[in-house]
C-alpha cells in the first residue's frame, strides 16, 4: 500500500509518499514515510501516516513497525506522537517503532 501526496506547483510535484509492505506472516507491516524537506512542518506527514494507519486497521493488519535512526529526534518525537511505542533495535544506530493496531 502507498500513499502519495502532491501539490499543484508549476505542475503537479511530488511532496510526500507514505507506504506499507506486509511482512512474511502478513499479519504485520513495515511502514516508511518520507517528505520533501520544504514541506516539513506543515502536517503532510502526520496525515499520510494517519491515513496509512486507518488504512491498515481496516485490512485487518494486527501492527505497524518501522525502523528509524536513533539521530533522527524529530521522526522520533514525530511517531510517539502519533502512539508508536520505541523499542531497541539489534542494530544500535536504529531505533524501532511499533503501532498496535488491535487497540
Amino acid at each position: 500500500m502507498a500513499l502519495a501526496a502532491t501539490a499543484m506547483l508549476e505542475g503537479e510535484t511530488l511532496i510526500g509518499v507514505a507506504r506499507y509492505v506486509r511482512d512474511k506472516k502478513q499479519d504485520s507491516a513495515e511502514f516508511a514515510i518520507v517528505v520533501a524537506d520544504a514541506w516539513h512542518g506543515r502536517g503532510i506527514g502526520k496525515r499520510l501516516l494517519a491515513k496509512l494507519i486507518d488504512i491498515a486497521r481496516r485490512r485487518g493488519l494486527k501492527r505497524l513497525y518501522g525502523d528509524i535512526l536513533g539521530t533522527n529526534r524529530p521522526m522520533l518525537a514525530f511517531v510517539r506522537k502519533l502512539g508508536f511505542k520505541l523499542e531497541t533495535h539489534e542494530d544500535p544506530t536504529l531505533t524501532r517503532a511499533s503501532l498496535d493496531l488491535r487497540g
